[in-house]
């Protein structure tokens, strides 16, 4: 629903992939997944999610319209939205000078086995910066006492 409302972010009429993708052990309020890899550049932060999904022979095969699929179908959006507001809920409550407009530069899903920059600039490479908007609208769904 957050999603839906936001507008913003694509997400195929029916969802109910999204939903069938998800398996959650029977506890409550638990969920796990891990994030590959953070860094901070110039003073922001951002993640990276290294896939090795095979999207085809050719380097064109790992352009924009394949990775946006890819991207959408095996649930990768909300992975990184929720990695996003993980993330920001560690460095609001870690890092005295953090605040997400300044402070995070975005997520980079990188598809190793597309990534040539000698043939096609950004192949094989999702990046995104979703606005804080969302994520605060995701964090108040989620967390119990978020932002209070």
């Amino acid at each position: 629903k957050v999603f839906q409302d936001y507008g913003k972010v694509v997400v195929n009429d029916d969802h109910s992939d999204w939903i069938d993708n998800l398996m959650f052990s029977p506890s409550k309020g638990f969920m796990k997944g891990y994030m590959d890899m953070v860094f901070c550049h110039e003073g922001r932060f951002f993640l990276v999610d290294w896939k090795s999904n095979y999207l085809g022979n050719s380097i064109t095969h790992y352009g924009e319209p394949n990775i946006n699929e890819v991207m959408e179908r095996e649930s990768y959006i909300l992975q990184y939205h929720l990695y996003i507001l993980a993330l920001h809920q560690y460095l609001r409550l870690k890092a005295a000078a953090y605040n997400y407009e300044d402070s995070f530069g975005g997520v980079f899903y990188i598809f190793m086995r597309g990534v040539d920059d000698s043939k096609t600039r950004g192949s094989g490479i999702f990046y995104d910066l979703p606005d804080v908007s969302l994520i605060n609208r995701l964090g108040k769904a989620l967390i119990p006492g978020y932002g209070e």
